[in-house]
């Protein structure tokens, strides 16, 4: 198959917005609260490589002290070894590898991956989209950026991976999840981010453009089973990728995008 086939299968803009309609549906808030990534994908069902490079993530802590601490230790290890670049859309193993040997890797890639670490290390973990309208061409499209369940905190934190930040509003020692940031938005409160990553630059401007000041609607990635994801991409890895998550659909075994309503 040409390059520019691929290409055009993979990010023809038409084909794109095809795809995110029929995928996506609307959900209370109460059911997006209540899913969960692990509910689908066990510790067993996670790829070798994820067991091979999670002891490097831990190496000489000596503890760890809660599940904010440890969800941080995971997202700070990504970050600062992977470099990234182009967005890869791979199986999660093939995904990891190719981020490890500095082949790319975008938020989406980040956010796939951050999952299974996630489920392997006992932390409860959502997926998030961000769908931006916006004339601004370097955000319009979306975003993408976790959720883990603080059992001490005894709620959902928003972690962004890719740019190793927690949202707060008036306390800033208790970090704000999605649909905090949906209402304090919404009520036209002041919100602040802080990164936990001392080896990166913040960007300050590109945060608050795909966050607090863009059009943007929130959607949580729901029945996406990684086992059978991973096993089709691998297996059908001559095809573009939207083929392969087409037929997952068409076989009633697709990931959906669902959006909060009240």
């Amino acid at each position: 198959m040409s390059r520019s086939l691929i290409w055009y299968c993979r990010r023809h803009p038409l084909l794109y917005k095809i795809r995110f309609s029929i995928l996506s549906k609307k959900a209370t808030f109460d059911e997006i609260e209540s899913f969960c990534y692990n509910t689908l994908n066990k510790t067993a069902d996670i790829p070798t490589i994820y067991f091979e490079l999670n002891p490097l993530i831990f190496a000489n802590i000596e503890a760890i002290g809660s599940d904010l601490d440890k969800a941080k230790l995971i997202a700070v290890w990504l970050r600062n070894f992977i470099k990234g670049g182009p967005g890869l859309g791979k199986s999660s193993d093939t995904t990891l590898r190719k981020m490890i040997n500095g082949e790319g890797g975008v938020c989406s890639d980040f956010s796939q991956v951050y999952n299974n670490f996630c489920v392997l290390n006992n932390l409860k973990v959502k997926e998030w989209g961000l769908k931006i309208f916006s004339s601004d061409p370097s955000i319009n499209g979306g975003h993408s950026f976790n959720e883990i369940y603080s059992t001490e905190l005894k709620k959902w934190v928003l972690i962004d991976v890719s740019k190793s930040v927690f949202f707060h509003c008036k306390d800033k020692t208790v970090p704000l999840s999605v649909f905090d940031l949906i209402h304090f938005k919404k009520d036209k409160q002041k919100i602040s981010f802080s990164s936990f990553n001392e080896k990166t630059v913040l960007d300050t401007k590109r945060i608050t453009d795909l966050y607090i000041t863009s059009n943007s609607a929130p959607f949580v990635i729901t029945n996406y089973h990684n086992k059978t994801y991973d096993s089709y991409l691998n297996t059908l890895k001559f095809l573009p990728g939207p083929f392969t998550h087409g037929l997952l659909f068409l076989i009633g075994k697709s990931y959906f995008f669902e959006f909060p309503v009240h």
